[in-house]
């Protein structure tokens, strides 16, 4: 009996841990931060600051990466999107709202009713095309040649002798 209390206490200990998330603080070195997070996908650095992006498997619908930034070799910032991340430091990234209250953020009321799109215009033909008109032929004989004199440099004038 005592086996199977063991074995059940041991499996929630292991699925609860896998269900937490990773938990960054700032100040962490990067070491410390590879060491929660495992190896980033990319990684940056300009200066004295190095950036580590780690995929988030939401860059298709939240625009970007998960994203922590170090200088001088401490955790300075930090965005998550995945949810299985969490930063303890202030972020500079933005908290996100609901779209009610951008609605209201941006000088609107909310609405309960569902939102009508205008019609769609039906699809507009594209002209036809036009045909190419035929290249116009040049009549060789209507050109005037071209005079070897023309084509020759002219030279200035000789300076004029002194008496």
């Amino acid at each position: 009996m005592r086996r199977i209390a063991f074995v059940a206490s041991l499996l929630v200990a292991v699925a609860s841990s896998a269900n937490a998330q990773a938990s960054i603080d700032h100040g962490m070195t990067k070491d410390q931060v590879i060491a929660k997070l495992g190896k980033p996908a990319s990684e940056h650095s300009s200066g004295t600051k190095t950036f580590l992006y780690y995929a988030n498997g939401q860059e298709k619908t939240v625009g970007m990466s998960d994203m922590v930034a170090i200088e001088d070799g401490k955790v300075v910032d930090a965005v998550f999107r995945s949810s299985s991340r969490k930063y303890t430091g202030m972020s500079s990234s933005p908290k996100p709202i609901s779209a009610e209250a951008a609605i209201v953020k941006g000088g609107g009321k909310p609405s309960t009713k569902p939102m009508k799109l205008p019609p769609t215009p039906a699809k507009a033909v594209p002209p036809a095309k036009k045909l190419a008109e035929p290249a116009k032929t040049v009549d060789s004989k209507k050109i005037a040649p071209v005079k070897a004199a023309d084509t020759a440099k002219k030279s200035a004038p000789a300076p004029a002798k002194k008496p």
